[in-house]
């Protein structure tokens, strides 16, 4: 007879697969999801941090005739295509090997931005014409109008994925648009830049700092 201890392992092997394990097996796979998406949130929010300031700052400079405002306008493009670029290229590194409900629900949210977005351009340049405002009137709601928006989004964003920084940046991003209104022109857009960058710029910092060393 033999009085040798079971292998565990065999053990492991011939028990069934229980509530508890499935639990586990979904943790993990979770922890290995966020381990792949965190970084990419972290750089999101770096490179959109300083093509808001960069942006709030050429503005700034146009209005001030410190820089021509062609000058300004390609300039802020290309910051705004170089960070759109490097945000696209690090989301779809990240996103690959993730499927299911988590990757449906970036899908759709991401495609509401440029939707959205366009949206909100159109609904300025209507009330521009419509409602007969000056261009130092819009120089001032234009700004407070997309922070609000974006704010919106980034707060939703946050909720629907239990993303707490990402929750109160948009609350931030808000509270920035409104108090850009009262600083008026043309230094609402340096309020803007810097407060909303700034914001993203830290919370990016913040997501490199607690992400798990390996």
């Amino acid at each position: 007879m033999d009085d040798r201890p079971a292998d565990p392992a065999a053990l492991d092997e011939d028990r069934p697969y229980s509530p508890a394990d499935a639990l586990a097996t979904i943790r993990s796979q979770q922890a290995r999801v966020n381990a792949q998406l965190e970084p990419a949130t972290a750089l999101f929010f770096l490179f959109w941090g300083v093509a808001w300031i960069l942006i709030g700052v050429l503005a700034y400079l146009a209005a001030t005739d410190a820089i021509s405002g062609t000058t300004a306008g390609f300039v802020g493009a290309g910051v705004v295509l170089v960070a759109g670029g490097a945000s696209a290229w690090v989301g779809i590194r990240s996103g690959r090997g993730v499927a299911g409900n988590s990757a449906r629900q970036g899908m759709l949210y991401g495609l509401s931005w440029p939707i959205i977005m366009t949206l909100v351009g159109v609904f300025v340049g209507a009330s521009a014409s419509t409602l007969g405002l000056t261009g130092v009137q819009m120089s001032v709601l234009t700004p407070a109008i997309f922070a609000l928006v974006v704010g919106a989004l980034y707060s939703a964003a946050g909720a629907i994925w239990g993303h707490v920084p990402n929750y109160v940046l948009g609350l931030w991003i808000v509270a920035v648009g409104v108090i850009s209104v009262f600083a008026g022109s043309p230094a609402n857009t340096l309020v803007f830049g810097i407060g909303a960058g700034g914001g993203m710029l830290v919370v990016g910092v913040m997501e490199i700092v607690r992400r798990p060393r390996s």
